[in-house]
């Protein structure tokens, strides 16, 4: 025989390498998942998760938005420009009445027109002129005085008169305006009578001065014709005062 060792005989000092087992992914998810299973030495514990902070409603968000412009001072309201005055209205080009007088020399001012007639403004020492060339020319032929009447305006004392032509089938509105500031305390605004010339003028005044207390110089009996002769004040004027008595008859003797 030879000396040479069998394969069997010879012993090596070396330890034989440890086969690990093959883990499949699904066994070591199950391992993990048990509760026997226990974290590997190496590995390092997981960090711990933060609390996700849950968004505020919206409704928070707007209501903190007041509270926030209420802490700011408020700006200082810029100063109001102060309005500017009323540009007057432009004086209205003479019609044709107006404009027939102003050939003849009599200075009147238009108005609006009174329901569709023509309507201006005469002054007192102007009217009995202005008057009596509008009856008798046969241009204008205003021949008929309607009405003589009276107004308590804010700030004047108004004389109308209505005139209306047979002949021509037309019409004007005439205003004598007495200023109640030129007025004095206790007294009457005055204005030229028509009766003089025209018959139909002499009632109307003496209705206009017992109601609005408008005196007509040179009127041949000015007296009160609605009321009694004693009768205070002027029941048309803004600031008549009713008299508060049994029947308003405080005078026996009078004509009540």
């Amino acid at each position: 025989m030879t000396d040479e060792a069998k394969p069997e005989d010879v012993k090596s000092d070396a330890k034989p390498e440890e086969v690990k087992p093959e883990v499949k992914p699904e066994a070591a998810k199950a391992e993990a998942g048990s509760p026997d299973a226990k974290p590997a030495p190496d590995a390092k514990p997981a960090a711990e998760a933060k609390p996700v902070a849950e968004p505020k409603p919206s409704v928070e968000v707007k209501a903190a938005a007041p509270a926030a412009a209420a802490a700011k001072p408020a700006a200082p309201a810029a100063a109001a420009k102060p309005a500017e005055p009323a540009k007057p209205p432009e004086p209205l080009e003479p019609a044709k009445f107006g404009q027939f007088l102003k050939e003849h020399g009599i200075a009147s001012e238009r108005l609006p027109d009174s329901c569709g007639v023509e309507t201006i403004v005469i002054a007192g020492d102007q009217l009995e002129k202005a008057m009596r060339l509008l009856r008798n020319s046969s241009e204008i032929k205003l021949d008929l005085l309607l009405t003589v009447t009276g107004v308590d305006s804010a700030d004047t004392f108004d004389s109308v008169y209505h005139l209306w032509s047979y002949s021509h089938l037309d019409q004007l509105v005439i205003k004598v305006l007495l200023k109640k500031a030129d007025v004095a305390e206790g007294d009457l605004p005055t204005v030229p009578s028509l009766s003089n010339f025209w018959s139909a003028a002499n009632w109307h005044e003496r209705e206009t001065y017992d109601l609005v207390g408008i005196r007509y110089t040179s009127h041949p009996y000015l007296r009160r014709i609605l009321n009694p002769w004693d009768w205070e004040g002027h029941p048309l004027r803004r600031d008549y005062k009713q008299l508060v008595d049994a029947l308003n008859d405080k005078n026996p003797h009078s004509m009540r």
